[in-house]
């Protein structure tokens, strides 16, 4: 065989690796991938300072050098003529092509023959493993690292034969340029290589590949395993899933050829196979199209208006948060210098399924908590902690946790984007503590990668060449006639569980609860839009012959807290398997709203103060009178500390309100909180809020010691409020009636106003003779215009012991308005006391009407 014909096949994968992933690259296929955006943003950031591993625009600040950095500083440096995205798109080609270039090698080290690493190499270049791999888990660091040591082993190996130190360069450059762009591709990789050819020269078999497939099976096991178990180790499920595949083709390509010369040397043309392997390469180009139909991931965004809107007025100089961004956060943190709390780091992987689980709607990243910040709550709670000022919310799942939390819708962008703010934030600091790498470290890092993939391609024309021997294939590897049963028995078994699915009333029990919840609701509070299914139990009953009932125990998420609630399913059995129809379920009814016959109010806005003096930016803020009233610090019955309270806006002028409560121990300040969900953080003018501030765990202080000591006289407590002018979200649109019965107060709320309420909240404050004695709240469903809501909440606080008797701190501005003890509005309670109820009302956001769809069967089919 002459040496242009054996590299036929070589350069056939060449000429298809242009072909279609070429297409891929033009069509940025690849930008839609679950990594994609973070190695965008990892290579904006080594352009930004290519020296200098560290960013402050994820987490407050992050180190990069837990990440590998080549491919990274590859996009980086093609960035600067190509753009950030050409830049990503030739990088995949380019380790597309190592990728392939390797396998060639490699399966001719292993003793394929110039034959069968060709076809390895076609199979590489088709399989559905480098398909994910690139357009759908987006592991191109995992794919350059893995080309770059399969291109080293070779070298490598004889370099450990021979001892020449003239082969090392060979082999030294491509290793540490591989173990720049994966730390686990090579180490798995070349280990595999060294055990296999110690096993098989132990035991004297003819063929390497043969003993090649034990490690490659494992690692794909170990893969299959780190999906359903928690594993010790880092490499992903998809990384360790490619380097078993890598591992096992060179083995696959000799049993292919082996069954298509058996079959042309037989009397029937190769049909067969022709069919399985345009099923094949037509399957794996069909897996492109996952990256844009998995469930958490909206359609692309255009950034051009937020970008805008973050550089007008100086936005980048405060921190931001994204809700329903996914993955394109790293687009937009690439392309804008403003800091962001949150990053993609954190995010749980996203697999792609042809039907979405039950839990699959409610992973979002904003459930999970902040690294070195705690949890989404506590963020919104206290953002000047972190120069927290702007939420970026592409859905609407977060609303009412924002509105009851202070923030305030200021506007949608062109692009669909609402931007909610916080008022009374400062902008980040111009310098913060970061950790810094030496000099020499720093320029190191910095280039050690890109010169070590240079010296490699320089070096590829000069490496040392693969063995070219062509042994036998054992016999027992593969037999010609199992290249027809093992396909057809496996495709076989899976059709077949997949129609006998239909057949089990628990699967079409699951399969009707994931088509029904697949899409939120429009209307219904925090069991409509706000809520995502979190996990579901199916309980299956017979009823008879043909027919049977499932209950479903469901779990919600909201952005409140956790839901529970229970369904009942009728199944009937028919030729097409079961179908469901939900239990008691019926037409609904819509009563027509009622609208209110007071006109709207819209309350005035002040102008913000203009100066031409140099001053700090909350020097130029209208900041109304506030009057904070005595209080009480109280422990419950779980040991939690809180601080009770209530706030009165002493100004003419509407007050956006900030409560921060300090405690402290012979006056060092051991705990401190803002006010959060239990209160009102827009008053009116001469409207008082109550408070109930949760003070978090206190580290080293043992408080029933200090208190049995007598040492209630250490401690002291330092309330700070503050506020801004404001002419937002004034409205009281809830009208309510109450009493007092059964221990219980009995409230029933009405809409009178002609917009929507989306989850009201209610704040039942109990007093007694010395002012708030505890702050209960409870979360309500959406309410239409005319719409009532009824609830009861305890008439009696829980079992406290209270800790301290707060004074009112002294007032710093003259008040308008002096308190009273009672409130107004204010109710008695039987045995004494009173008490008094107020409400936040978050808007519903404008959604369309929702369509009645019939009642659907377990396989999308009416019943």
């Amino acid at each position: 065989m002459t040496a242009p014909r054996r590299r036929t096949r070589l350069l056939l994968a060449l000429l298809l690796t242009g072909a279609y992933h070429g297409v891929l690259v033009l069509t940025r296929t690849g930008l839609k991938s679950a990594q994609a955006a973070e190695w965008l943003f990892l290579a904006s950031a080594y352009a930004r300072a290519p020296f200098d591993p560290f960013d402050d625009r994820w987490y407050g600040g992050v180190p990069l050098t837990d990440v590998s950095p080549l491919l990274p500083q590859l996009i980086g440096l093609l960035s600067g003529p190509l753009g950030l995205e050409g830049a990503y798109a030739a990088a995949q080609f380019l380790a597309v092509l190592a990728l392939l270039y390797g396998t060639y090698r490699f399966a001719l080290l292993l003793g394929a023959g110039p034959r069968g690493a060709g076809v390895a190499t076609l199979l590489t270049l088709l399989g559905s493993a480098l398909t994910l791999s690139v357009s759908v888990f987006g592991q191109l660091g995992a794919v350059l690292g893995a080309g770059l040591a399969l291109n080293a082993a070779p070298a490598l190996l004889a370099w450990v034969k021979r001892g020449r130190r003239r082969d090392m360069p060979g082999w030294a450059a491509p290793l540490l340029a591989a173990g720049a762009a994966h730390s686990a591709a090579p180490l798995l990789l070349l280990g595999t290589l060294v055990l296999t050819l110690v096993v098989a020269g132990a035991a004297r078999r003819r063929s390497v590949l043969a003993a090649l497939a034990v490690p490659g099976t494992l690692l794909l096991l170990t893969a299959l395993g780190s999906l359903l178990l928690p594993v010790p180790w880092r490499a992903a499920p998809e990384t360790l899933a490619l380097l078993g595949v890598l591992l096992l083709t060179p083995l696959s390509a000799l049993v292919a050829l082996r069954g298509w010369d058996a079959a042309r040397r037989g009397a029937r043309p190769p049909l067969a196979l022709l069919v399985s392997a345009t099923l094949v390469i037509l399957g794996s180009v069909s897996l492109n199209a996952l990256s844009t139909t998995r469930a958490l991931e909206g359609p692309t965004l255009n950034l051009t208006p937020l970008l805008n809107f973050i550089e007008k007025d100086e936005h980048w100089r405060y921190r931001y948060l994204t809700v329903g961004f996914g993955t394109q956060l790293g687009r937009l943190s690439a392309q804008t210098r403003a800091a962001t709390l949150s990053g993609l780091w954190h995010v749980p992987p996203n697999l792609p399924q042809p039907l979405a689980p039950p839990g699959a709607g409610a992973a979002l990243s904003e459930r999970l908590d902040l690294p070195g910040l705690g949890r989404l709550t506590e963020v919104l709670t206290h953002p000047d902690r972190s120069y927290l000022k702007f939420v970026y919310a592409r859905s609407d799942v977060l609303d009412p946790l924002l509105f009851m939390h202070g923030w305030h819708n200021i506007g949608t962008l062109e692009n669909g984007v609402v931007v909610w703010e916080r008022e009374d934030i400062p902008p980040v600091p111009a310098r913060l503590a970061r950790p810094t790498l030496p000099v020499p470290l720093g320029a190191l890092w910095g280039t050690a990668p890109l010169l070590a993939l240079l010296v490699s391609a320089l070096l590829l024309p000069l490496s040392i060449p693969a063995w070219r021997t062509d042994p036998p294939l054992p016999v027992e590897v593969a037999r010609p006639a199992d290249l027809f049963l093992v396909p057809l028995t496996l495709a076989g078994a899976a059709l077949t569980l997949l129609l006998a699915q239909a057949y089990r009333p628990g699967w079409a029990a699951q399969r009707y609860l994931v088509s029904v919840t697949a899409q939120p609701a429009t209307t219904g509070g925090l069991r409509g839009p706000y809520s995502r299914l979190d996990g579901a139990r199916v309980q299956i009953t017979a009823a008879g012959p043909g027919r049977a009932s499932a209950t479903v125990h469901e779990r919600w998420w909201t952005p409140l807290g956790d839901r529970r609630s229970t369904r009942r399913l009728d199944l009937t059995l028919g030729a097409r398997g079961w179908q469901v129809r939900e239990g008691g379920a019926g037409p609904i009814t819509l009563r027509r709203p009622t609208l209110s016959p007071q006109p709207e109010v819209v309350f005035y806005r002040a102008p913000r103060r203009i100066t031409t003096n140099v001053t700090a930016p909350a020097d130029v803020l209208d900041r109304p009178v506030l009057q904070v009233l005595p209080g009480r610090l109280t422990r419950d019955a779980r040991g939690r500390v809180w601080y009770l309270t209530e706030v009165l806006c002493a100004d003419a002028r509407p007050a956006d309100l900030t409560v921060t409560v300090i405690l402290r121990v012979n006056g060092e300040r051991v705990a401190q909180a803002n006010a959060g969900l239990f209160a009102q953080h827009k008053l009116r003018s001469g409207e008082r809020s109550p408070l109930r501030v949760q003070l978090p765990p206190l580290p080293g202080v043992n408080l029933d010691e200090l208190l049995t000591a007598g040492g209630a006289a250490r401690l002291s407590v330092e309330v700070g409020a503050r506020a801004v002018v404001t002419g937002r979200h004034l409205d009281r649109p809830l009208v309510s009636r109450s009493r007092v019965r059964g221990g219980r107060v009995e409230v029933q709320a009405r809409n009178t106003s002609n917009g929507t309420v989306a989850t009201p909240m209610a704040l039942l404050t109990l007093f007694d003779g010395r002012g708030v004695r505890w702050v209960y709240a409870v979360a309500g469903p959406e309410l239409p215009p005319g719409a009532s809501w009824s609830f009861t909440l305890p008439a009696a606080p829980p079992v406290t012991r209270e800790v301290l008797a707060v004074p009112a701190p002294p007032l710093t501005d003259l008040a308008t308005v002096q308190p009273r003890p009672v409130p107004p509005g204010a109710f008695p309670l039987p045995g004494g006391g009173a008490y008094r109820l107020s409400f936040v009302t978050p808007p519903a956001p404008e959604r369309p009407r929702p369509v009645p769809l019939p009642t659907q069967g377990a396989g999308g089919r009416p019943c």
